[in-house]
């Protein structure tokens, strides 16, 4: 960046020398340091890396707060004749408990929900969920389970449980136990989450799912047909797997417990077997969809080496057009959308899945909650570029009344008022504000 653009932006007017990027991060993986620093030669002060646009972040983040609290309280719904809480929009789009949508905009605005309240939810959950063979995809606001991904009772993707599952609900329950809710039945709610690790095929250390057999990964994913050693699943996962080894300790057996942390370790250590040389970032699977997972590397990014974060960031400044929208983000780069969904039908003439709606919803379609997913990473390579894309998305958020997601002409699409397109951007900013990974809300 040219010093009188710098200047310009923050309105700093203080030393005059060359500023270097030197890299202090450490080398491992689930963790990294602040920030990478500049040092003035003129006078040897440090400036955070991390810090030059702080001021302009929070008042982002101030603006999506307070449409967040605006929604959520127009999304509320009534749960199981007794108590109201919010649902994942505004719009009657979707109406139910998904441990994801749930939790974003608790991590993001602190209390919510006084304890009574949390433990009333905890309660709701756990008859609901803990005598059931696996995991389901959300929880209906009357308590009824459905199990798996797909709005109508008729319509979904595969039989078999998404693979990120039990990663999603030990978080939703760790976190709202750690705010205050009492967890009954702790010791079935860690029988569930064996029976959920025990129904996932893992392969050379990642989660797997089988090209002739293939199966839901990531639940923004639930319609693309991702098949081989798959990348989101495998990361959200590793910390779901390290959580539920702390959780359930002493309420499973400790053989179960050296599992999990076995299982963790393992897909930290062969994350690398989804990386991509020539472009400079991880694949979204190994086979199907072998394509980059855009989402995903804002993750892989806190789990990689310093010289493999390097390359992600420039990744996406060399992809900026193909994958960022008024602010929004697409899951992957390629105009002609993901290689295989499961609504689509193998063409033998052209030797690949033919892909319908290209350029709409999530094949091919911007969304603000992948924003929140990658800003941090790319705000630690390229401040200037995060800044304008956080910048370009509040302000297409708030004119387009906070869609799902926009379609590739640029109009808004699926529900409004969508909560995690609000509450995931916020958890990305507050990372950049507080300096911290991204994965840390993982």
């Amino acid at each position: 960046m040219k010093r009188r653009h710098f200047l310009s932006l923050t309105g700093t007017l203080g030393a005059t020398g060359l500023m270097l990027p030197i890299d202090t991060f450490e080398n491992q993986a689930d963790h990294i340091s602040n920030s990478q620093i500049l040092i003035d030669k003129t006078n040897s002060s440090i400036i955070s890396y991390r810090g030059i646009y702080t001021s302009a972040y929070k008042e982002l983040y101030e603006i999506l707060r307070k449409h967040l609290i605006d929604c959520l309280e127009r999304s509320k719904v009534e749960y199981d004749n007794n108590f109201k809480i919010h649902s994942p929009c505004v719009s009657n789009t979707y109406r139910g408990l998904w441990p994801d949508d749930f939790l974003y905009p608790m991590l993001v605005e602190s209390g919510l929900y006084d304890k009574e309240r949390l433990t009333q939810i905890s309660k709701f959950l756990t008859e609901s969920m803990v005598d059931l063979e696996l995991f389901p995809d959300r929880v209906d606001s009357d308590g009824m389970p459905m199990m798996h991904p797909g709005y109508a009772f008729s319509q979904h993707p595969t039989e078999r449980m998404p693979l990120h599952l039990p990663a999603a609900w030990i978080r939703l329950i760790d976190y709202i136990e750690k705010m205050g809710a009492t967890i009954p039945r702790k010791e079935d709610w860690a029988l569930l989450f064996k029976r959920g690790i025990d129904s996932i095929s893992f392969a050379c250390g990642l989660a797997y799912s089988d090209p002739q057999h293939a199966r839901v990964g990531f639940g923004y994913h639930d319609m693309v047909a991702i098949t081989g050693f798959e990348l989101m699943s495998s990361m959200v996962l590793h910390f779901g797997l390290k959580r539920g080894a702390r959780f359930f300790n002493g309420y499973i057996e400790k053989t179960e417990i050296n599992k999990w942390e076995r299982l963790s370790k393992e897909i930290a250590d062969n994350l690398y077997r989804l990386f991509d040389e020539e472009h400079g970032a991880y694949f979204a699977g190994s086979k199907d969809c072998r394509q980059i997972n855009v989402w995903g590397n804002g993750l892989a990014y806190w789990m990689s080496k310093p010289e493999i974060r390097k390359r992600i960031g420039q990744y996406y400044e060399k992809n900026r057009k193909a994958i960022f929208l008024k602010g929004a983000t697409r899951q992957i780069a390629e105009p002609e959308g993901w290689q295989r969904m499961w609504a689509a039908k193998y063409d033998m003439n052209l030797g690949r899945y033919e892909s319908s709606l290209v350029g709409s919803y999530i094949n091919g379609g911007f969304w603000s909650v992948g924003t929140g997913w990658v800003l941090p990473a790319i705000e630690i390579e390229n401040p200037e570029l995060a800044l304008e894309i956080a910048r370009e998305m509040v302000e297409n958020s708030v004119k387009l009344g906070f869609p799902e997601c926009v379609s590739a002409d640029g109009n808004g699409g699926g529900a409004s008022g969508f909560i995690a397109g609000i509450a995931v951007p916020m958890m990305g900013l507050k990372a950049i504000i507080e300096k911290k990974p991204f994965s840390d809300y993982f």
